[in-house]
């Protein structure tokens, strides 16, 4: 114990400074508070896909076992495919298909409110830099009755790619480096001011103009002189050079399990793990889950096995450190009544891995008894999925839910309908389990010294 003690203290002077100035940095939170506010769109177009891919499609999971009814087949399926699947489509084209503005948006509104300026023309001013870099052209085949195949550039055709998944850090980039300039601008008073007499959103809009010049007029230059000198357009050039790199990279598990044991640590001196890993999470994984929906939706198989949600559905069953687990061995095994007591406050959130009551109350924070259990068992978690994921075993996920949503039936619905996975996340908790009952047990012979 003493030296679990001296662990502890070791890490709290390593680690407490340097997620202090994580926790102050203005882009990483831009970042984070981004992402966080398009919840709501991107979980009307997730759930769209879902019931999409899992149910109403003659193809999917479910489809086609109801589809073996003749009844179903004859009248319902027809019903769903004629009008409800057009209705699930536009809800994925309206929302995950064009995610990248929305990305916009909200990085540039959190970075301007982080450092006080008009939130709202930051984001606006950001996303016409963001438009200027889509290419206003695309190629096109034609092939008139009768005529061999002509292919050529249409000028006002966009192609849906310069919106979606694949333009996600090109939006990243924009929406911190364009919302900054904005920013810097606005702050050294390089504005257009006007009399007292103006109201006051008039006054705003003039002096978000010559801000607003510079960085859009700066990434109609960009845009040029990638062209110029790659060959591409800039959001093809930051793809082929910036996001497809850091995506491999992000595929490789050890780079996951080393955000996700950073999480937890940050967990045990106080401070909320995920919260600070997540723009690192959100830039290498949720590219990921997106192309992975967009592929289903189109009729195709999902490509990356590490997504966003991986964790939260194969690793971390009741919240950060895999805490329902913890629950279920403290009802089995502890002979504290405290730790008892607290368990029955505790189950009813942590089956929608809703777990302060645990890491504050228990305690887990600093608690030298529950130090390993706590740090370890996620990674091992999503070793394990990892390699069951990749033997094929299971599906990859290929949907995107609430994070509240229980464990088990969290997989079943990610994977849109693999009972598989289903049965991978209720044994990863059965271990899970197991890894923290020797420590529950143990926790019952110092409370008898005591």
């Amino acid at each position: 114990m003493k030296f679990m003690d001296k662990l502890a203290a070791g890490l709290e002077k390593f680690l407490m400074p340097i997620a202090e100035k994580l926790g102050r940095q203005k882009q990483l939170c831009a970042l984070r508070d981004g992402f966080i506010a398009t919840l709501p769109v991107a979980m009307a177009g997730a759930m769209g896909s879902l019931f999409l891919n899992a149910l109403v499609r003659d193809t999917s999971v479910f489809g086609e076992k109801l589809n073996k009814i003749d009844a179903y087949a004859q009248n319902i399926q027809p019903f769903l495919t004629k009008y409800i699947q057009p209705i699930l489509g536009n809800m994925w084209w309206g929302t995950i298909a064009l995610t990248s503005l929305f990305i916009v948006l909200a990085i540039a509104y959190s970075l301007g409110r982080a450092y006080d300026v008009d939130p709202f023309a930051t984001a606006l001013v950001s996303l016409g830099a963001f438009l200027t870099l889509v290419p206003d052209s695309t190629n096109v085949t034609l092939q008139p009755e009768g005529a061999a195949e002509v292919t050529g550039s249409a000028w006002g055709l966009i192609n849906y790619s310069s919106f979606n998944s694949t333009a996600m850090f090109t939006a990243m980039l924009v929406a911190l480096l364009g919302g900054q300039l904005f920013i810097y601008l606005t702050k050294k008073g390089i504005v257009i001011k006007m009399p007292e007499q103006v109201p006051p959103a008039v006054s705003k809009a003039f002096a978000a103009v010559i801000p607003a010049i510079v960085v859009i007029g700066l990434a109609g230059l960009v845009h040029s002189l990638s062209l110029a000198f790659t060959g591409m357009d800039f959001k093809v050039f930051i793809e082929k050079t910036i996001q497809e790199p850091l995506m491999a990279l992000g595929q490789s598990p050890i780079t996951y399990i080393i955000l996700i044991l950073l999480s937890q640590l940050l967990w045990f001196f106080g401070l909320h793990g995920l919260n600070m890993v997540e723009p690192a999470l959100n830039t290498l994984y949720k590219p990921a889950l997106y192309d992975n929906i967009d592929a289903v939706t189109a009729g195709g198989e999902a490509i990356n096995t590490l997504t966003r949600n991986f964790v939260d559905v194969y690793a971390m069953p009741g919240g950060s450190g895999g805490t329902l687990a913890l629950l279920i061995a403290i009802f089995i095994f502890s002979k504290r009544q405290e730790s008892r007591e607290l368990a029955k406050l505790a189950i009813a959130p942590g089956c929608f891995n809703i777990n302060e009551p645990v890491i504050f109350g228990l305690p887990l924070v600093l608690n030298p008894i529950y130090f390993i259990p706590f740090i370890i068992t996620p990674p091992i978690c999503i070793a394990i999925a990892y390699m069951a994921t990749e033997a094929g075993l299971v599906s990859r996920i290929c949907a995107e839910l609430p994070w509240v949503t229980p464990p088990v039936f969290h997989a079943v619905l990610a994977t849109n309908g693999d009972i598989k996975a289903g049965i991978l996340a209720a044994a990863l908790l059965l271990l899970s389990v197991l890894i923290w009952t020797p420590f529950v047990i143990a926790a019952n012979r110092i409370g008898n010294e005591e």
